[in-house]
Order: C-alpha cells, then sequence, then structure tokens
C-alpha cells in the first residue's frame, strides 16, 4: 500500500466513532444471546474454526495469546454451559479440548445476535449505507485471521465481534504505554488536535457521541495533567469549553501517531484495500449520515416548540 493510501486511513475521531459505536452494539448483541463474555466466546469461535481437529489447551492458548489461567476460566465457562467438551487429563495443558453440536448452534445464534444488533445501531434501510456496513462486518472478520490458512470465514458477525474487542484492547494498552492517559482522554485530545481550536463541552460531546458528563471528567483529568484548559465565555456564563495547551498538542501528536502505527499492523495487515475502504466507510459516511439524522431530529424539535 502506498504512503498517500496510508493517509487516507489514518485514525480520526470519527473512525473511533464508529468504532465505539459498533464495539458497543456488538457486545449488546452477545450480552442480550449468551451467557459468555467476550473472550469466553472468543475462545468458542476458536474451537469452532478447528471443530475437525480438536486443541490442546496450550495450543489454544497460543492461539488466543492469553494465559493460561485465562483459557481455563474460558473452557471452564464452555463446558458448564455445555458449549465445549474436555477429555480429562493430569495436565492441563495437554488436555484436548473440543466443541459441542451445542457450542456450533450457539454461535449460529450469537451470531444472528450481534449482526440484529449492528443493523439496529447503524442506518440499513438506505441500500448504499447497507452494502456499505455488510462489507465492513465481512472486512472486521478478516482482522484476526483464522487458525489455519484456506479456512473459509464463517459468521462473520462474531468473528469481526471478537476482532474488534482485541483491537479495542490493545488500542487502550498502546495509548497507556505511549501516554499514560485513558481511551476516552485521548479521544478528546485528538478531536481538539483536530479542529486546532477551544471546543465547547457540548460540542465536544456531540463530536465525539460520548455524554457531556464522560466529556468533562475527560477535560478534567487532561487539565490535571497540563494537556488542556478550561474555558469560560463573558456571553454564556453556563458554556465550558476546552483548549489544549502546548503539551497537549505535542501529546496530540504522540496519539495520532500510536494509533496510527497499531492501524498498520494490527488492522489493516491482513485486509485487502477493498476492505480497508468498507471500514473507513463506515466512519466517514454512515456516521455522517447518522449525525445528518440527529440534527434533522433536533430542527424538527425546535419547529415543534
Amino acid at each position: 500500500m502506498t504512503e498517500s493510501a496510508l493517509d487516507e486511513l489514518d485514525l480520526d475521531s470519527t473512525y473511533f466513532v464508529a468504532f465505539e459505536m459498533a464495539h458497543d452494539a456488538l457486545k449488546r448483541g452477545l450480552a442480550a444471546a449468551s451467557p459468555l463474555n467476550v473472550t469466553q466466546y472468543r475462545t468458542l469461535m476458536k474451537l469452532l474454526a478447528t471443530q475437525d481437529e480438536p486443541s490442546s489447551q496450550s495450543a489454544l492458548g497460543a492461539a488466543l495469546g492469553l494465559k493460561p489461567n485465562v483459557v481455563t476460566q474460558s473452557l471452564r465457562a464452555l463446558v458448564d454451559n455445555g458449549f465445549a467438551a474436555s477429555a480429562s487429563g493430569t495436565d492441563a495443558r495437554t488436555r484436548v479440548v473440543s466443541i459441542t453440536g451445542a457450542g456450533v448452534a450457539h454461535v449460529d445464534e450469537v451470531n444472528a445476535a450481534v449482526a440484529r444488533a449492528l443493523y439496529e445501531v447503524f442506518p440499513s434501510q438506505d441500500p448504499t449505507l447497507r452494502t456499505i456496513l455488510e462489507a465492513a462486518i465481512a472486512a472486521g472478520a478478516a482482522i484476526d485471521p483464522p487458525l489455519r490458512a484456506g479456512v473459509t470465514i464463517r459468521h462473520p458477525a462474531s468473528r469481526a465481534l471478537t476482532s474488534i474487542e482485541l483491537i479495542r484492547q490493545e488500542t487502550e494498552r498502546a495509548l497507556k504505554g505511549a501516554c499514560g492517559a485513558s481511551f476516552n482522554e485521548c479521544r478528546v485530545v485528538q478531536r481538539l488536535c483536530e479542529v486546532a481550536r477551544p471546543l465547547r463541552i457540548s460540542a465536544l460531546s456531540g463530536d465525539l457521541m460520548l455524554s457531556a458528563v464522560n466529556v468533562a471528567r475527560a477535560v478534567d483529568r487532561l487539565a490535571q495533567r497540563g494537556w488542556a484548559r478550561r474555558m469560560g465565555s463573558a456571553a454564556d456564563r453556563k458554556a465550558v469549553y476546552a483548549a489544549l495547551t502546548d503539551e497537549g498538542v505535542y501529546q496530540g501528536r504522540i496519539i495520532g501517531t500510536t494509533v496510527n502505527e497499531l492501524a498498520s499492523t494490527r488492522l489493516w495487515a491482513n485486509l485487502t484495500s477493498d476492505q480497508r475502504s468498507a471500514i473507513s466507510k463506515v466512519g466517514h459516511v454512515v456516521v455522517a449520515q447518522l449525525r445528518e439524522q440527529k440534527e434533522q431530529a433536533e430542527l424538527e424539535a425546535l419547529e415543534a416548540l
């Protein structure tokens, strides 16, 4: 991929709006249809990918990148729910685990639920927007590749859920390691860097699709770090603005570099050009449509006053 093409895929604030909306929707879909958490469900998905070849617990842990105790807890939850079967053995590391028929059926059920949750959150009545969303789901499914080459990717919504959860966790860890700030704090800094001017808290809330309370708390923490300052308005005493300090601008560059380096290695690396484009469009086309719908609803409410 060329340098200019990569520049077009910089992870800006709009991308993170779409990312967080998808992440929340997928987790709600899982919670509505399954007793499993995301890690446990991801373990089940890995077992499904190797159902013709049962895995040892140690091999499964290596494929998932999880600590042995976490794998043990996840497998215990799967076995207790009847979704997996474990052959007895004295050494958990060599214990063979396989998915059951109930486990396969459960993945089918959950996949339908998480897909419904996505379509409820993102506008999909318009054929063009629905095509973009379907392409983005397929792209999300390819972020975390299957265990074996040549395996057909099934249950794309479920695979997108586990991939997005992985990227979310890695992004949080990378940002914490690079600058010490939380995910929401970094999102606020990122948006303020993009506009290069003070923004009202309510405007930041709308831009980032975060609650005003969460934005205000993030700004307070950024002010304590010396990265931002709160500003009042002489014309409106209730209006509170946030502006970056020189240190905040500097940290914003670190944040931008960190997320784009992570994207190049973990997000875009396993995707085709068309798949990268599909994910980008969710951020810049679908989220723009959502914002237009929200603004239209607010205008209609004003006209009804």
